[in-house]
């Protein structure tokens, strides 16, 4: 479940989606200027946000090619939410990052939610502003690919967990009746360990 601030702040992005568009239907476009490429960057050293702003566009570029202009278009628009939108797109590319290096269908299916919510919201934003193309059934169609793509992920959190309570139960049931076993032997590992580092300590003088 997203927390009101989270919530706040995608109301805020709808808004300003659809202004965009808005302004690109009815009225005079406000133009940014391109994104460049990292070939194509300025000799000066890029500042930390600049770095993050790489990163945040080139992940959108790769996974959501259509969001790119509009982020181009907002960037002149107004820096403050801009800004917002690109440290929110860098934290979730990192934190798909490094659900990559733990878990491979955890992160695919992540990365297929996000792909999924960040179109549903680009339609949404087409409908706030009267856009003609605002496709309805196309909506209807990303929602029930979004709603599967949900029970995929808990089917695999349930699997996740009902792992994990096998291992707990296995861990019990060594334990369970071999308590003082258990006592003597973390006992002995550790005056072992005392032992070592005694003697090591000796050697050093």
């Amino acid at each position: 479940m997203k927390s009101r601030k989270e919530s706040t702040g995608m109301c805020l992005f709808l808004a300003l989606l659809a202004l965009l568009f808005n302004q690109l239907l009815f009225g005079q476009p406000v133009l940014g200027q391109p994104f460049l490429g990292q070939g194509e960057r300025e000799a000066a050293p890029a500042t930390p946000f600049e770095v993050l702003e790489q990163d945040a566009i080139a992940f959108v570029k790769e996974h959501h090619p259509e969001l790119v202009s509009l982020l181009q278009t907002l960037k002149p628009m107004s820096q403050k939410e801009y800004q917002t939108a690109i440290r929110d797109i860098a934290k979730t590319r990192k934190r798909l990052e490094m659900l990559l290096k733990r878990e491979v269908e955890s992160h695919s299916l992540e990365l297929e939610s996000w792909k999924l919510q960040s179109k549903i919201d680009l339609l949404l934003a087409k409908g706030v502003a009267g856009d003609k193309s605002f496709d309805k059934e196309g909506l209807r169609s990303l929602l029930k690919n979004q709603v599967e793509n949900q029970k995929k992920r808990w089917k695999l959190e349930q699997a996740s967990l009902l792992k994990r309570e096998q291992q707990l139960s296995d861990l019990l049931s060594k334990t369970e009746g071999h308590e003082q076993e258990r006592i003597e032997q973390q006992l002995t590992n550790l005056m072992k360990r005392m032992e070592n580092k005694e003697k090591a300590s000796k050697n050093k003088k």
